[in-house]
């Protein structure tokens, strides 16, 4: 299956809170077609805590539609910008 979305584009952090959560988000994403990273959050990201989330080429509405379809919880979704 191709890889949708480009290398140098930006991605975006999708937070679950949970690495559960983010397994199964890795998951679905990358079922879609979509690359798809586990990355643990860091403390300045606010209302994050200290959980995990899915580092992605995928845009913020698609993720949104994909995580519900799972029933996977989403707590926000953060750009990730990309240099290049």
């Amino acid at each position: 299956m191709a890889k949708k979305g480009g290398d140098n584009m930006n991605q975006n952090f999708a937070i679950t809170g949970t690495v559960t959560y983010a397994i199964k988000g890795r998951d679905a994403l990358r079922r879609h077609g979509y690359k798809a990273q586990l990355k643990r959050t860091v403390n300045s990201i606010e209302g994050a805590g200290c959980g995990y989330g899915v580092i992605t080429n995928c845009k913020a509405d698609i993720i949104e539609v994909i995580f519900n379809k799972y029933g996977i919880k989403l707590l926000k979704i953060v750009e990730h910008g990309v240099e290049g």
